[in-house]
């Protein structure tokens, strides 16, 4: 008999004692911190006070370190990583079977019966039906190829991808291709979840179009239709712009240009309005992505520009302000 789940403090601090060792271990081979895979970037695309068409700005960085042990070890230990991922799913799945009230068990074929009677899963989860689904998926799927590892040689790894066959019940499977950049992906869908659920990370919009990006490249291992999902991309405009009043950008053609920079991507951005007098910046304002979303010309209706009063950059490029007509 399943009970309600209330996913309180204490169960989160008991799914984070069990999930603790492969979530290290994958954040560290995979470099899966919060900063490293959301980094904040400059503002990407500029319109100077004088030109209307935008300059798109490309940021990058490289963090090479010298005798670093990771790619070796991704190379050589890629069936560790799955198995490794695999486990913490596992470990969330019987975590949340457990505050259904399900009797533990260490019975896959039985975690997975109990799946089919609809559990609650924590809130993150239960409100996406198509993240709790490809969870399901993903584990109703990887679970016997984790057993071939485990218990079987019917898998190669090779330059950190691997290449399993189901071999239960003495049944051989047809081979699944993984390669190693999957497996980065299934392991950040994993790991991301579960900072979803404890509430480590926040998952905003971005994030969640990430997620679902991901999930589409997972569709083999997870067996459903893909979500339509295109790659994510979060950038911050600049408008420099004369008068007083910040709310008279233009905003349609802002998403028209960045449509046409982007199509083959999903773009979202914020809006920094830099207001200029005499050839110098005089206030700023920083509009965020929520109230930007609406592709409408009355969406200045509902915004208090002073609730978006920010502080004026110092990187100021003397050319995008200089008003020469």
């Amino acid at each position: 008999m399943s009970q309600q789940p209330s996913f309180n403090v204490n169960a989160l601090t008991k799914l984070g004692e069990r999930t603790e060792y492969e979530t290290w271990l994958l954040e560290a081979v995979y470099a899966l911190a919060e900063q490293e895979l959301f980094p904040t970037w400059p503002d990407g695309v500029i319109y100077s006070v004088q030109k209307s068409k935008p300059q798109f700005i490309t940021h990058g960085r490289a963090n090479i370190i010298i005798g670093d042990w990771r790619p070796e070890f991704l190379n050589a230990g890629a069936p560790l990583v799955f198995v490794s991922t695999f486990k913490l799913l596992d470990m969330l799945i019987e975590w949340i079977l457990e505050e259904n009230g399900f009797a533990p068990t260490f019975r896959f074929q039985q975690k997975l019966q109990h799946l089919h009677n609809s559990p609650i899963f924590p809130p993150v989860l239960e409100s996406r039906i198509w993240l709790k689904e490809r969870l399901v998926g993903l584990y109703s799927t990887l679970e016997p190829l984790r057993g071939t590892i485990i218990h079987d040689k019917h898998f190669t790894a090779t330059d950190g991808a691997i290449r399993i066959a189901s071999s239960k019940k003495g049944i051989i499977g047809a081979p699944v291709e993984i390669s190693a950049t999957l497996l980065r992906k299934l392991s950040f869908t994993i790991v991301s979840v579960l900072k979803y659920v404890d509430g480590t990370w926040l998952l905003d919009d971005f994030r969640e179009k990430t997620l679902r990006h991901y999930l589409d490249e997972l569709a083999a291992l997870h067996g459903l239709s893909s979500l339509g999902q295109k790659r994510p991309i979060h950038t911050c405009v600049r408008v420099y712009m004369g008068g007083s009043d910040p709310l008279l950008v233009d905003l349609m053609s802002i998403h028209s240009d960045l449509a046409a920079r982007y199509v083959n991507q999903d773009y979202s951005f914020d809006l920094r309005v830099l207001m200029i007098r005499d050839d110098e910046v005089v206030d700023a304002y920083l509009f965020p992505w929520p109230v930007l979303a609406v592709r409408t010309d009355d969406w200045t209706h509902t915004i208090n520009a002073k609730e978006y009063r920010t502080t004026i950059p110092d990187d100021i490029e003397p050319e995008h302000v200089r008003n020469t007509g």
